[in-house]
């Protein structure tokens, strides 16, 4: 009986040893993530940066990695209601990064032009016109509002459109 659990101990002596392995540094999985970046290996380093922010949340830069994570979801992923949820993530737990504007913005615009939920779009832009009315995104957000779920075609763009009509000689 004494034998069995020795094994039984050591065994999960073991198993408890190889589970654990060797804990990386944020710079090492930093480093690692951006290694899969330039090899546009997306769904790696999006994994990568999810262990970065799991393993150190009190991190000084771990708002610019949700911040990044948000990105990468949408632009290389196209996963946008994961990039959203990265930007409400980096709201809620680093309320005071310089990351929050723009971060909220990003949130309406991936509702509004992603998602297709134009309910929560409209949400989130009047809450940042709440939040910061004078913010340099503040035109945009207005603007986005102002056509939400309108066509392309129906836009007025005005591109290549002379300001004066007028010519000097």
């Amino acid at each position: 009986m004494k034998q069995w659990i020795g094994w039984i101990l050591s065994l999960l002596l073991v198993a408890f040893l190889v589970g654990c392995g060797e804990k990386l540094t944020e710079e090492q999985l930093r480093a690692n993530a951006q290694d899969f970046e330039s090899r546009e290996q997306w769904q790696e380093a999006a994994n990568m940066y999810e262990r970065v922010v799991k393993a150190y949340p009190k991190s000084v830069k771990a708002d610019e990695t949700l911040y990044r994570l948000g990105v990468l979801y949408a632009n290389n992923l196209k996963e946008f209601t994961k990039s959203v949820d990265a930007y409400q993530r980096l709201i809620k737990k680093y309320p005071k990064s310089n990351l929050v504007i723009q971060s909220s913005f990003m949130i309406g615009y991936r509702y509004a032009n992603d998602i297709k939920d134009l309910k929560s779009a409209k949400k989130y832009y009047e809450e940042f016109l709440a939040k910061w009315p004078n913010h340099e995104l503040a035109p945009s957000v207005t603007w986005e509002l102002n056509n939400l779920g309108k066509d392309i075609s129906e836009l007025d763009l005005n591109l290549g459109t002379p300001q004066d009509s007028t010519v000097s000689k």
